[in-house]
């Protein structure tokens, strides 16, 4: 059976303030290779790292992320002193360490995220270490575009036949879905479309271990440092 991934969730999301550079660290100091956050774009186009399209809950500022400017977004505080990084921050942080899957929330950020990595990398095709996500399909429509050789996954809270459409169609590399739709029925229905399985969010142990034997690939946890090393 291939290696079973241990993804951490908006970093290590349990313990330390979620999707900001210390949770980031902490998910790497752990040993992870795969973290997972989530961006939307600032007023002023800035790919920004945070999973609400509303700031109260993460920080303690007001009203819709894609309301401010980076400048302004800054000066939020996203627990513990913490401020909402941006994407390029994080990507410069797992660099030759980890693999990242950037979670598409925000309008507008497939093309965003697609031009940003076409500047990046400066046309070059560098994007084994890079997995972008959505539950948005025209989102990941919209990125395939600009860059058809990024591996792209389906996000879903169900499978149903629209998904595995899409998942086709955008010739996915995995499909992401809450765990408590997965059963060893649908890890077949996985394997007949050639897609990886990832599941979430799992922090029990014995939940893992039930995936693992269905044969699920991998899955994101808010507590990366239990599962780890297992």
């Amino acid at each position: 059976m291939s290696e079973f991934l241990i993804i951490a969730h908006r970093g290590a999301s349990g313990r330390w303030p979620e999707n900001t550079l210390l949770a980031f660290s902490k998910a790497l100091e752990y040993g992870v290779e795969w973290l997972e956050l989530d961006i939307h774009l600032s007023a002023d186009g800035e790919l920004v790292v945070i999973h609400d399209f509303t700031l109260e809950r993460t920080t303690d500022g007001c009203g819709q992320v894609s309301d401010y400017p980076l400048a302004e977004l800054r000066l939020f505080d996203a627990g513990m002193g913490e401020k909402i990084p941006l994407l390029a921050e994080v990507l410069d942080l797992a660099a030759g360490r980890a693999t990242v899957n950037i979670e598409l929330k925000g309008a507008g950020t497939g093309a965003a995220l697609g031009l940003f990595l076409q500047q990046r990398f400066a046309g070059q095709q560098c994007v084994d270490k890079l997995l972008a996500s959505s539950l948005n399909g025209d989102e990941l429509i919209n990125l395939s575009t600009i860059l058809p050789y990024l591996p792209l996954a389906v996000v879903a809270e169900r499978a149903d036949e629209q998904l595995w459409r899409l998942a086709d169609d955008l010739g996915a590399w995995s499909v992401n879905l809450d765990k408590c739709c997965i059963d060893e029925a649908l890890r077949a229905v996985a394997t007949q479309h050639g897609k990886r399985l990832l599941a979430f969010t799992v922090n029990d142990d014995r939940q893992l271990q039930q995936l693992q034997r269905w044969g699920v690939d991998g899955a994101f946890t808010d507590f990366p440092e239990r599962f780890v090393a297992k």
